[in-house]
Formats: structure tokens, C-alpha cells, sequence
């Protein structure tokens, strides 16, 4: 009789056995990065829906990314090195705005609430929506960082280049260059200085604390940059 040390399985069923524990680790491994994106994303759209709730000029419902792989570990900790926002929106006189905010460092601040070690911030307006106040046939344009406007006067074009300039919560339009029918002129002369007298705009209050930084003329619109330290969210 054979003792049971000598008992040995056949060996189809230990290449079974291997195939078996091989398959099920596989969909394990495939499962985990599948649950971690579908946890991610849940916590994505319940950001979204928060944000849309709480500011109520935006439009639509935010794109919101969280970096961090993965994603339930993060989220254990209580800790996400990123999160990236894009939203559209309007302004309170109905400028349309493309927002785009990234937070770093989000870390849970108790009764559920988080804290962002920094943010930076972005606000786009149009060109062609912002050339709708001018007047018919003035049309804006960004040239080397700055906004050029072009109009007729009298079947003659008169063009403008202007610098923005951005004090404390104030934006400027400043203008720095001059041509009439093709010829230069003072930028400075009366009739441009008093067509320029009630350009500037100020900033509203915006959100989660952001402060100004600078303002920028591109190819999308003017962009309005800004950043905030230790950021409270709700």
C-alpha cells in the first residue's frame, strides 16, 4: 500500500490546476485598474454635479479629470496630487467664458471637506464676443500679445493696436500703436484717449478665492490668469 507522502495528482490535473490559478489571477489583475477607473469617474461626476450646483454661472455640466492612480488608494488616503476643471460659463453682463481650473494637492480637511495646497486658474472671453460692443464693421484680433482693432471710417480703415494691462482687480486697454487709411498716427491723441476713456473693466469676485495674476491677448480670446494658496472647497 501506498503510503500518502507517495500519493502524487496526475499531472493534466496539475497543468489544470496551474491554468485555473493563472485565469483567475489574470481577471483579477483586469478587474482592479477596471474598478479603480469606475470609482474615479463616479467621484468625477459628483465633483461636476457639486460645481454646477454651487456656481451657478456655469453652463452646462464641468469636465472634471483627478489624477491619481490609483485611484482608491488615493482616495483612501485622502490625498489626490490633481484635479483638473474645464467649464463653461457666463458672465453677469452675458460674455460667454471657457474656465479652466487646476488644483494640486487636495487633501481631506474633516467634516468632509478638502483643502488644495494651491490652484490656477484660467478664464477665456472670445474675441468675436467681445468685438460685439464695439459698434457694426469693428472687428478684434491678437497680434504679437495684442488686441488689434480694426474699423472703417468714413470707407477708410483706421486700426488700433492696444495692450491690456491688469491693476489689482482692474483690466485696462491701453493703446500703444496707431494707422489711419495707412498712415501712423498718436495712439495718444485726444480722439483716441477719449474713445479708450471707459474701456476698463473690472474683475468680479471669483471663485474659491482666485485672485488675479495677469491678463494675456491669444489667439482664443483674452485670458484672465489666476491663483489662489491653501484653497478651501466645500
Amino acid at each position: 500500500m501506498k503510503r500518502p507522502s507517495d500519493l502524487r495528482l496526475p499531472r493534466p490535473f496539475k497543468r489544470r490546476k496551474l491554468l485555473w490559478t493563472g485565469a483567475t489571477l489574470s481577471v483579477a489583475l483586469v478587474a482592479l485598474p477596471v474598478a479603480d477607473r469606475m470609482a474615479a469617474s463616479a467621484a468625477e461626476e459628483r465633483l461636476a454635479d457639486r460645481i454646477a450646483g454651487q456656481q451657478k454661472s456655469v453652463v452646462g455640466s464641468p469636465e472634471v479629470s483627478i489624477d491619481a492612480f490609483p485611484f482608491l488608494l488615493s482616495s483612501a488616503e485622502g490625498t489626490f496630487p490633481k484635479v483638473a476643471v474645464r467649464a463653461d460659463a457666463v458672465t453677469g453682463d452675458g460674455q460667454p467664458v471657457q474656465a479652466s481650473l487646476e488644483l494640486r494637492e487636495v487633501s481631506e480637511s474633516g467634516k468632509g471637506g478638502y483643502t488644495a495646497a494651491s490652484a490656477d486658474a484660467r478664464f477665456t472671453v472670445p474675441l468675436d464676443s467681445l468685438s460685439e460692443g464695439l459698434g457694426d464693421g469693428t472687428s478684434l484680433s491678437a497680434e504679437d500679445g495684442r488686441l488689434r482693432i480694426d474699423r472703417q471710417i468714413f470707407g477708410m480703415p483706421l486700426t488700433i493696436h492696444a495692450e491690456l494691462r491688469l491693476s489689482g482687480r482692474t483690466i485696462s486697454m491701453v493703446p500703444v500703436a496707431a494707422s489711419f487709411a495707412g498712415s501712423r498716427i498718436d495712439p495718444s491723441s485726444p480722439r483716441i484717449t477719449e474713445a479708450f476713456k471707459d474701456r476698463e473693466r473690472t474683475v468680479p469676485e471669483l471663485p474659491v478665492g482666485l485672485v488675479p495674476t495677469r491678463v494675456a491677448v491669444t489667439d482664443d480670446g483674452v485670458v484672465l490668469y489666476a491663483g489662489a494658496k491653501n484653497v478651501p472647497l466645500a
